[in-house]
């Protein structure tokens, strides 16, 4: 019953770290939208782009509020972690603003963070479904 409990709880961690990273990407685009330095085009991008965050942090709080029912969202978060992990290397790369070992961190704390939530998926599947309750 214990080892349940803790399952619980890493699958709720980590669902909750990511519902806080997304609900505070989606804040600060928000603060970047009334921007005037913004163009309407980019404006129009980050209206997707903050729908997108609200919308990954709604999954994640359903995971929380069900972790081991809906466990596998968090193995599908590793895409959107994985490739906005890249796109912001290669983002730092265009703007010349990026050296190796910047690039070397940001990808080895994504792989890090993606590995997290693929731990977390696994904890929520080892459940048994008697034992969910």
């Amino acid at each position: 019953m214990k080892s349940i409990l803790i399952r619980k709880w890493f699958v709720v961690a980590v669902a909750g770290s990511g519902v806080l990273l997304n609900l505070a990407y989606s804040f600060d685009l928000l603060r970047l939208f009334f921007d005037p330095q913004y163009s309407a085009s980019v404006r129009e991008i980050m209206i997707s782009a903050i729908v997108l965050e609200i919308g990954w942090a709604s999954l994640l709080v359903w995971v929380i509020l069900k972790p081991f029912e809906n466990h596998h969202i968090l193995l599908v978060t590793v895409i959107p972690i994985l490739l906005g992990n890249m796109l912001h290397s290669l983002a730092q790369i265009g703007a010349n603003r990026a050296s190796f070992s910047a690039i070397a961190l940001n990808t080895v704390f994504g792989v890090l963070y993606s590995g997290l939530y693929v731990v977390a998926f696994m904890a929520g599947k080892t459940v048994k479904s008697r034992e969910r309750h």
